[in-house]
């Protein structure tokens, strides 16, 4: 039975000058775009740089153009940093050390510390943000802030190769029970069952299959508070999701000889998405979108897109903002700023839905065709009682949290060893957030 994203990826090729292996840190994956009208006010945006074969590329290419052929005072600058080599940490010293940054891309694991700090410019009274509807306006909130613009939603789920089961009499697993036989059944076929990251392979497993109790509780308000105040410790949750984890590493379904080093070099749609591609796997986690790498690298596959069965009864999904654009409230031109993200979301908010990058509606009423292959993970994300792949009304983060928990099980840590550990996080992060 059923039960109740990162980034704004603004690809830009203007008519500056795109430079590589300068700027930040001497990263290769840098990149920069100069200005070309020294005499405007310039706006600099940090972003993310994930996605350039995205089908979205051309179009805020095309939007940013725009905007910078009509304006006649304002230029908008561009610089990224992909995820991998460090964005997170480049993009808070950049903010603390009052480097130019005006408008900026966040990651779900950052927004809480870079609230505390007063980054966040309340995008609360933007008309776009009017029309949101209530799932992205939760998201889009962190402690009664308006953090960010969201044009874009999707959820995480586990991809599955159907026609892969097939061969050995399987159908795609509805619960965690069925999930784990067919991981045995593929095992000893010789088949790994699921692709290996660094990241959101473990972490939404284990907070699938711990956090699931927390929010399709009809006291999961509560619950939260409790959460929040220490009342409640999040081992009582969190437990049972690190030995999930922990059993599908111990069984070897994730793969032989893992260790903490070797996975944590994993970048996501890299080896993993290699061996699912390749049918060296049958599952791999991804937030929706994966379907058109599919259908163009692996056209012949009899694949679709599902929740996660990790409950006992049923399989849960994670939904996400996949666009975080924020207005830098400590920046030199924020009047400037709030046109430019007008511009990119109240006035190009058709042009902007208009990509297929996204499953979950953004706006209210809004109209969009859904792929038949995700009709499953579409019917969870539209359920309630879904994880949000961060929960900004927490004093304390997850997302990030039990990644790093995840590794050290995979290092050799018990899970009780793990859930002790974010009990000591968790009351850390409330002593901080106590008047």
């Amino acid at each position: 039975m059923k039960k109740p994203f990162v980034c704004l990826l603004l690809l830009f090729s203007l008519a500056g000058v795109l430079l590589t292996s300068c700027g930040i840190g001497g990263h290769s994956n840098d990149m920069q775009l100069v200005s070309q009208r020294p005499d405007k006010i310039l706006i600099n945006l940090f972003t993310t740089i994930e996605g350039f074969e995205s089908s979205s590329a051309s179009l805020y290419r095309d939007l940013i153009a725009d905007y910078n052929a009509q304006s006649e005072a304002v230029e908008v600058r561009v610089s990224g940093l992909s995820t991998a080599e460090g964005y997170n940490e480049a993009l808070k010293n950049r903010l603390d050390n009052g480097k130019e940054v005006d408008l900026f891309v966040v990651n779900a694991d950052t927004v809480k510390e870079l609230q505390a700090k007063g980054y966040f410019y309340d995008l609360s009274e933007q008309a776009v943000f009017q029309e949101l509807n209530e799932s992205a306006r939760r998201q889009a909130m962190v402690n009664g802030t308006a953090y960010c613009l969201p044009t874009k939603m999707t959820a995480y789920g586990l991809y599955v190769n159907a026609g892969l089961l097939h061969r050995y009499g399987l159908e795609p697993p509805k619960n965690a029970e069925a999930f784990l036989h067919c991981c045995e059944v593929l095992k000893k076929n010789g088949v790994t069952p699921i692709s290996i990251n660094r990241w959101y392979a473990m972490t939404v497993f284990a907070m699938a299959r711990g956090l699931y109790p927390v929010y399709q509780a009809e006291n999961h308000e509560e619950i939260l508070a409790g959460l929040n105040d220490g009342s409640i410790r999040i081992s009582k949750y969190m437990l049972e999701g690190f030995r999930f984890f922990k059993e599908l590493v111990d069984k070897g379904y994730y793969g032989d000889g893992l260790t903490v080093e070797g996975v944590d070099a994993i970048r996501a749609n890299t080896s993993d998405w290699e061996a699912f591609r390749d049918e060296k796997t049958a599952f791999i986690v991804f937030p929706a979108g994966k379907e058109i790498d599919i259908e163009r690298e692996a056209p012949n596959m009899e694949y679709l897109m599902q929740g996660i069965p990790a409950l006992p009864d049923g399989t849960v999904s994670l939904p996400s903002i996949s666009t975080r654009i924020c207005v830098n409230a400590k920046g030199q031109h924020v009047a400037e700023a709030l046109k430019v993200l007008a511009y990119l979301t109240t006035h190009k908010k058709d042009e902007l839905n208009k990509d297929a990058g996204g499953i979950m509606p953004v706006f209210q009423n809004e109209e969009y065709d859904r792929n038949p292959r995700l009709q499953e993970l579409y019917d969870d994300t539209c359920s309630p009682g879904q994880i949000p792949i961060e929960d900004m009304t927490l004093c304390f983060d997850y997302w990030g949290t039990t990644r790093q928990l995840c590794l050290d099980i995979i290092g050799g840590a018990t899970p009780e060893e793990a859930a002790a550990e974010y009990d000591r996080i968790q009351l850390e992060a409330v002593a901080a957030n106590t008047p």
